[in-house]
């Protein structure tokens, strides 16, 4: 089958980025590496190329060892000094997103290039300058290495211009508008990755047939079961395929992207039962599982972190209530974008047509109530929180799929349903009711 032309490198690629994932200490690893090779590089000029000096710019030019001595000694404890300045920043800005924004917001400010480039730049820009420093000799005939000196201080004035644009960064993406359109952003880019990936297998539109396999599977297959206990957190549905296609069976796996497993548990059934052992070690390899949930393939996830940005706001404790509202405008964006998928059945098929893989389904009703419920209970007896829901679920009713169309009118009964039983003045409940006749009028009541 055409999954089968995926190389293995690939593969590999692509399970080390899940494995290596969020982290602060590749960049500055790779970076560092990097440093003592341009010293080499570096040095070597010095020794075949005796009239540097008077090739390099004025000022940065150091007239004596002893000059370079000093300058490289002061570049070392200001880097060294900034560097802890920004490892410091960094433990702050994770600390105000665990209290304020919620603690599984970590993994995103982990993720931050600026944050990971900025670390790196000034622990290679250190070490470059450590080695430098120890190469220069007080009262050596030798002169001064003047390409190794003058690319110590171009790289120090280049790190304390990027740290003035690192404590902008860091201004900017703790502010709670600017993380929900990141964590919403990051939504999108999961939904479009899951459309381009493999566009070339189809999916089982017949949910019939999905439900048929599943029956059999759980009463004539044969269980996997799970080697650890955690988050499924990404399925290598091209290995599964290419496996469940090989050996001519059908793969059921009993959890999706963000469920939990416990060791022994059930992972998935093959049928049929006698299909080779041999498949049972690649498809535990298939799916990774770890102690933490992740944004890659678990889009559920997304939408629980931006409604934990949401019910934080809503506490009594913070009554931030214009946060709040910009979560659930950014909520309606994203279940835009899902109610526009059509209903997914979990069967992935081969190029015969003949279902190989299937996955438990994330259904939009369940996205929509875990987009809302949470925010709908904490804003109960915010008028403006369930106006604003019923602003969403307006705007998603002439863009949605007719068979997510159901989903969004029930909610929209919860909401006014909501407003009526919590006691709202009469003023306050007109303006919810007046939200919900045009609401209904989306859905052309």
């Amino acid at each position: 089958m055409s999954t089968s032309r995926r190389s293995r490198i690939s593969i590999r690629w692509w399970e080390l980025t899940y494995r290596v994932g969020p982290n602060l200490w590749v960049a500055p690893v790779v970076m560092s590496a990097v440093a003592i090779g341009l010293f080499a590089v570096t040095r070597r000029l010095d020794r075949v190329w005796p009239s540097a000096e008077s090739s390099v710019p004025e000022f940065l030019i150091t007239r004596s060892p002893a000059d370079a001595a000093l300058i490289l000694s002061a570049l070392v404890s200001a880097v060294a000094t900034a560097l802890a300045l920004v490892f410091s920043t960094s433990i702050l800005t994770f600390s105000l997103a665990s209290t304020q924004l919620g603690p599984r917001l970590i993994r995103r400010f982990m993720r931050d290039p600026v944050t990971q480039v900025t670390l790196g730049a000034f622990l290679s820009t250190l070490i470059f300058c450590v080695l430098t420093l120890a190469t220069v000799r007080t009262g050596s005939p030798d002169g001064v290495p003047a390409v190794s000196v003058s690319t110590s201080i171009l790289a120090a004035l280049s790190c304390f211009g990027l740290l003035v644009y690192y404590v902008h960064r860091v201004a900017s993406t703790i502010q709670a508008p600017n993380v929900v359109a990141s964590v919403v952003g990051q939504l999108s880019t999961g939904l479009a990755e899951l459309g381009d990936y493999l566009p070339e297998v189809p999916r089982c539109a017949d949910a019939a047939e999905v439900e048929e396999l599943r029956v059999s599977a759980r009463d004539r297959g044969r269980a996997i079961p799970s080697p650890v206990t955690g988050y499924v957190d990404l399925l290598d549905h091209p290995r599964l395929l290419s496996v469940a296609d090989a050996a001519g069976a059908v793969l059921v796996l009993q959890r999706r992207p963000g469920q939990f497993v416990v060791t022994g548990q059930c992972m998935a059934y093959v049928l049929p039962a006698d299909a080779p052992e041999s498949i049972d070690r690649v498809i535990a390899d298939a799916i990774e599982i770890g102690p933490a949930r992740t944004l890659r393939q678990d889009l559920e996830f997304a939408i629980a972190q931006v409604v934990e940005i949401a019910i934080r706001a809503l506490s009594p404790a913070v009554n931030d209530t214009y946060t709040g509202l910009t979560c659930v405008d950014w909520l309606g964006d994203a279940l835009v974008k899902l109610g526009s998928e059509p209903a997914d059945t979990g069967g992935w098929s081969n190029d015969a047509n003949q279902v190989r893989l299937v996955v438990p389904a994330l259904h939009f009703d369940r996205l929509l109530k875990g987009a809302f419920d949470l925010i709908r209970q904490a804003g109960a007896d915010s008028p403006a929180v369930l106006i604003r829901i019923l602003d969403a679920i307006g705007t998603m009713a002439p863009m949605a799929r007719p068979e997510h169309r159901d989903a969004l009118r029930s909610h929209a009964d919860l909401v006014i349903e909501t407003a009526r039983v919590n006691g709202l003045v009469s003023g306050d409940l007109a303006d919810v009711d007046e939200r919900y006749l045009r609401a209904l009028r989306a859905f052309g009541e």
